[in-house]
């Protein structure tokens, strides 16, 4: 506590000073950030901070590879666990503004055969729901079972109960990785392509970002980071990219793609947390409307449409109220096996903030990982009122 009493202090006192004397405390700085970095026993790691769209903070820490002694560095690729659904979301989002998707359309539209939730056979299924977590699919039934189909599991037909939460879609919160996938499965159903072709064409070519839902598909797998618990290895790079990817659509048995699966690099990252905390654009490429990022913000429940329960997420997209004090904070965590990841972002003065690892301390505070509490309380006074 003292430590990060200490970090507040400089940070406040970082943020008086201009841009030029500013310049002068980089080294102090990153000696700062590293000390956080070791205090949560990051194998190897980067945090990039953006404002309006421009980097103004960027820094690498570790090792990619502990054993061959490959050091971290822009070029890294790591996985994002759940900050895949907000990255996700862009892309869901892009569908929805070309007429592809309805937010609040019976998802039995998309797959040719209905989709209820056996109690409540009256409430369809809806995008909307998906993707604030209020749909009530369960991960207690076939989710676990690789050979399940959307089907299988959720038609009105198969009537398994054990795949749905006993209260109405739309009407209560429960994080659901499922009701995550479901909606890269509804990509593949209206696009025609696997959702990792559909994103990498649509979503990060026209932003000039490598990335990729497998680590078999990296045009550049050497940057690949190997996962670390406690410093000992996890699951390799190569290991990874012998996983393989089935690069075509299936809709019925791909709902494992978008939850947690996205490998990129934290500087690609950026600027997709950038398109979110602006106007859905970066350096003249508009990837969504303003109206479509600040829907994504919203709390759902207040629209008047298919969500009526309370949940702490508009669309993919999370509302933090404990991060930095009397600001509302947006984004998304990840909890890898091995470390937590995170990306957010302030609308008000468009500061967009990344913090990625392939092996970190698992310990939160108030659900939120406590390295990224401490950088981003530390590295938003610096730089969030920078023009």
């Amino acid at each position: 506590m003292k430590k990060l009493k200490a970090c507040l202090c400089l940070a406040l006192c970082l943020v008086l000073l201009t841009p030029l004397a500013l310049a002068f405390n980089e080294q102090q700085v990153a000696a700062d950030v590293d000390k956080m970095f070791s205090k949560s026993k990051v194998m190897g790691g980067s945090v990039v901070v953006a404002v309006k769209g421009r980097i103004v903070y960027a820094r690498e820490y570790g090792f990619a590879n502990i054993r061959q002694k490959t050091p971290v560095t822009p070029l890294t690729y790591y996985r994002l666990a759940s900050i895949t659904k907000m990255v996700s979301g862009i892309g869901l989002m892009k569908l929805v503004e070309e007429g592809k998707l309805n937010l609040d359309e019976d998802i039995s539209t998309y797959y040719g055969y209905s989709i209820r939730n056996p109690r409540f056979k009256k409430n369809p299924l809806t995008l909307r729901q998906l993707m604030s977590h209020t749909s009530s699919l369960s991960e207690n039934g076939g989710f676990s079972n690789l050979r399940s189909t959307i089907h299988g599991m959720l038609s009105e037909e198969s009537n398994r109960r054990a795949n749905f939460q006993n209260y109405a879609p739309g009407s209560q919160y429960k994080y659901s990785n499922f009701g995550a996938g479901v909606t890269g499965s509804i990509i593949e159903a209206v696009t025609d392509l696997s959702a990792n072709r559909y994103m990498m064409q649509y979503i990060f070519a026209p932003l000039g970002i490598h990335a990729s839902y497998a680590g078999s598909v990296i045009q550049d797998p050497q940057n690949l980071s190997s996962q670390y618990s406690d410093a000992t290895l996890f699951k390799s790079a190569d290991a990874y990219i012998r996983d393989g990817y089935e690069d075509y659509p299936s809709p019925d048995t791909h709902y494992r793609t978008t939850y947690g699966g996205l490998w990129i690099r934290s500087r690609d990252l950026i600027k997709l947390v950038s398109v979110l905390a602006g106007d859905g654009s970066y350096e003249g490429v508009q990837l969504l409307s303003p109206e479509t990022v600040r829907l994504m913000r919203q709390d759902q429940k207040t629209l008047g449409a298919s969500v009526t329960g309370d949940s702490p997420y508009g669309l993919f997209v999370e509302r933090n109220t404990t991060l930095i004090p009397g600001k509302t904070i947006y984004g998304h965590q990840g909890m890898t096996d091995v470390g937590i990841v995170n990306a957010y972002f302030d609308p008000d003065t468009q500061f967009a903030f990344v913090l990625l690892n392939n092996g970190s301390s698992r310990v939160r505070e108030d659900r939120v990982g406590v390295m990224a509490r401490n950088m981003l309380s530390y590295l938003y006074p610096i730089f969030s009122g920078i023009q």
